[in-house]
């Protein structure tokens, strides 16, 4: 087995290169020139259809991305006296496989979890990724949109029966009403080139944007209105809102009667919130509440545009559910306008297995939430956990690939504590990590712009966009690709068997629609286990073929889209395709997505008909008031916020600025201006009581952990309110602490019961002053 890259041939010299920026979820199109196979120069891309030219000032610091001290330069062990050595490939796939396959037969396939998958804008590894552990026989997969966003996911499927593929997101370009909560997307770059977008809300009068934010931030600046709430009170307002609809006959009669089951029983649980009370929990006037309430119903359209600051706060699986609930009631779900359902490159079909009990996590019982695709994800937050229970399947090891935990994730010291409960932990990362200083093999990767990838997260409605781009610096390093490595353990695992000779031979013509149906119904024939036997297959069949070994899933994906979404794609490729088999708009969607890095439309959505295309309920309706959420909906209105005069501030944990990129960026060379781009902000009320003044060092403790940063009094502040930003904490190679790591201050018990998603935005905190 060779020790040499799988990527090869890529020129030291450039000009002119599509790529994106990797650094948020928004993964703006530009370009960039190469000399001597570093980045030099980048802008945006004009050319790419779906950021049109936009970009932040991030863009410009990718270089850094790449080119660090902390990368790892080859296949590492760890000795015996906690150092670290050099390893070749083939040593470090065997010793790995074997130690796998040991806790498999000792212990249980559940024993081994995967902890990540999809750094930043480089999602080319996760059907890899998730084959290998289907193939192991385990599903413990937790992933950072688990921390986030798996509420959604589950309140679609409960309310919709929808597929776990799809996103619900604000058609801010159409709506006449906007309702933003829980996000400052001119600094966060949330949704569709966001500062175009609010410039243009803003600017035009007939438009009405209501903010809900405790603090003052760019985007409440230029808003109509901005509803200034406690910190971690949001589903207190948006039940008052939705009890004032009911209450004062605003909803939409006509289109609950066409589209909803279950009006009657949520106005039954709904009569005992008093907007009052909810108001005062809030801090804020009950008529502020009932104003917003009466305009939301009464605009022509309108949308609810939310983010972290709502999803990671108490309530939040119930916060989730009233957004959806506020916008069935007003006719807004699924329309223009509204709240659209975007889809991705994965069409949105659902698996047979989703009547399946979901996986459960052992300490907690919560349940894995299919989202993203068919495969169902837990929340990180629940690792350390199950980790440490006392049970014959508990985790005992992880594949920790694209992500960083110890920064990350909730309550870093419950995570080092857990290490030393596991018997591996093998860490696939560009960059000696802080988790990656914690394991027993370090497996070098290329960046995202070292390789072949893609990003797959939504990119607007109708239009159904994918951008695979290739490899635009050279790597100089004996690394392999997340799913070559992926496939290597797998072979050594004997998870699959080889692949049948005729594969390789019905490889050779697969370029071609004949060819592709030939190859297609001859794999699913002899792939007896299944889809992840199948892309395994054809990874080592057909890969070799294409531009990247890599892109045997994307291929795959092009087939499913001409098998399962033929009228989306011929609206795409227009009429020349009408009546086309379904592999000729499969071959025809991969060939313009390797002719097209800089991005391209594969389908398109019938956006007149986006709510009933994602009902999967065989009658069409929406469940409005699924039983699952309503014991959640009756807590919220029994329990007031939380008041612990030990802690008397509430802290929001890891905001993005202008200079962060969660952990990406370990150079700190990347950030501009003076600084201090890691301090804690507060407003001048608390200063004043606390004798802190500006720069001073202060001392922020919670009931886990303690941190020591400078502080910065910010007016736009509201008291009993303080922040910090994310991203810092990092240990670079020579030893240079960079900032403070927020993920010490949390606790992995705060968090959602249902999901599991931690309330990082609400952080129960102390604040003394150090000194000047």
């Amino acid at each position: 087995m060779s020790d040499q890259p799988t990527l090869a041939g890529v020129p030291s010299e450039g000009t002119d290169l599509p790529t994106v920026c990797v650094l948020c979820s928004h993964n703006c199109g530009i370009r960039v020139d190469v000399r001597d196979g570093r980045i030099v120069e980048v802008r945006a891309d004009e050319s790419n259809p779906i950021s049109k030219g936009y970009i932040c000032n991030k863009a410009f610091s990718i270089q850094h991305y790449v080119e660090h001290g902390d990368r790892v330069p080859y296949p590492m062990r760890r000795r015996a006296d906690g150092g670290f050595e050099e390893i070749d490939w083939e040593t470090a796939i065997t010793e790995i496989a074997a130690k796998l396959v040991a806790i498999r037969r000792e212990h249980s396939p559940r024993a081994i979890a995967l902890v990540g998958v999809g750094g930043q804008g480089n999602h080319m590894d996760a059907p890899y990724a998730l084959g290998f552990l289907r193939g192991v026989g385990s599903r413990r997969w937790f992933n950072a949109f688990a921390q986030e966003k798996t509420q959604h996911n589950l309140l679609d499927q409960w309310m919709f029966d929808a597929s776990p593929t799809l996103f619900l997101h604000a058609d801010t370009a159409h709506a006449q009403f906007v309702l933003v909560l829980g996000t400052n997307p001119k600094i966060s770059n949330r949704g569709h080139n966001a500062t175009d977008t609010f410039k243009m809300l803003a600017d035009d009068p007939r438009r009405t944007v209501v903010v809900v934010d405790p603090r003052e931030t760019e985007t409440t600046r230029t808003a109509t209105h901005h509803v200034r709430l406690r910190p971690g009170t949001d589903a207190y307002l948006l039940l008052a809102m939705a009890a004032v609809i009911v209450r004062e006959g605003l909803v939409d009669e006509a289109f609950l009667a066409a589209h909803a089951l279950g009006f009657d029983e949520l106005r039954a649980e709904l009569a005992a919130v008093d907007p009052t009370v909810m108001a005062e929990r809030c801090g804020i006037d009950v008529a502020e509440i009932v104003e917003v309430a009466r305009g939301f119903a009464a605009a022509e359209s309108a949308a609810i545009f939310f983010d972290l600051g709502v999803e990671q706060t108490p309530f939040s699986t119930l916060i989730s559910y009233v957004i959806r609930a506020l916008l069935t009631l007003t006719g807004n779900i699924g329309q223009v306008g509204g709240d659209v359902f975007m889809e991705t490159f994965l069409p949105p079909v659902v698996d047979p297995e989703k009547v399946r009990e979901p996986e459960r996590a052992l300490a907690s019982g919560i349940q894995a939430i299919r989202s993203l695709g068919n495969a169902a994800m837990m929340s990180p937050t629940l690792v350390p956990e199950e980790v440490l229970v006392d049970h014959p399947e508990r985790i005992r090891a992880i594949i920790v690939e694209g992500s960083n935990p110890i920064l990350s994730y909730s309550d870093a010291a419950r995570w080092r504590e857990a290490r030393e409960k596991l018997d591996l932990l093998v860490v696939i990362d560009p960059a000696m990590t802080e988790t990656a200083r914690l394991a027993d093999y370090v497996l070098p990767v290329p960046t995202g712009y070292e390789k072949w990838e893609t990003a797959v997260f939504p990119r607007g409605a109708p239009e159904i966009f994918v951008q695979v781009r290739p490899p635009v610096v050279p790597m100089r390093i004996p690394a392999l690709t997340e799913p070559e490595i992926y496939v290597r353990i797998a072979e050594a695992m004997d998870l699959f068997g080889a692949p049948p000779p005729e594969l390789f031979e019905l490889a050779q013509q697969a370029h071609t629609p004949a060819g592709a149906m030939a190859y297609f119904a001859a794999a699913q024939a002899v792939a007896t286990e299944g889809e992840n036997q199948l892309i395994y297959w054809t990874y080592r069949a057909l890969g070799p073929l294409l531009p990247s070994p890599a892109l045997a899933a994307a291929w795959l994906l092009s087939q499913l889209n001409g098998l399962f979404r033929p009228e989306s794609v011929v609206r795409t490729l227009g009429p020349d395709y009408e009546g086309k088999s379904p592999f000729e708009l499969g071959s025809e969607i991969f060939r313009r997505i390797v002719a097209h890095p800089e991005g391209v439309e594969v389908a398109r959505q019938r956006i007149e008909t986006n709510l009933v295309d994602h009902i999967g309920f065989a009658d069409k309706k929406i469940r409005l008031a699924p039983e699952p959420i309503l014991p959640e909906l009756r807590r919220a209105i029994a329990t007031p916020p939380t008041v612990d005069p030990a802690f008397p501030l509430v802290m929001a944990a890891g905001l993005r600025t202008r200079w962060t990129a969660n952990t990406i960026q370990r150079d700190p060379a990347w950030r501009k201006g003076k600084g201090p781009h890691c301090a804690l902000n507060l407003s001048p009320s608390d200063a004043t009581a606390l004798g802190i003044r500006e720069g001073d060092t202060v001392s922020v403790s919670t009931k886990r952990g303690n941190l020591t940063m400078p502080a910065h009094v910010d007016a736009k502040r509201m008291a009993g309110h303080v922040w910090m930003p994310n991203g810092f904490g990092m240990m670079s190679s020579d030893g240079i602490l960079t900032g403070a790591n927020q993920i010490e201050l949390t606790d992995t018990a705060d968090r959602d019961p249902i999901t599991g998603i931690p309330h990082h935005r609400y952080v129960r905190c102390r604040v003394e002053r150090v000194s000047a």
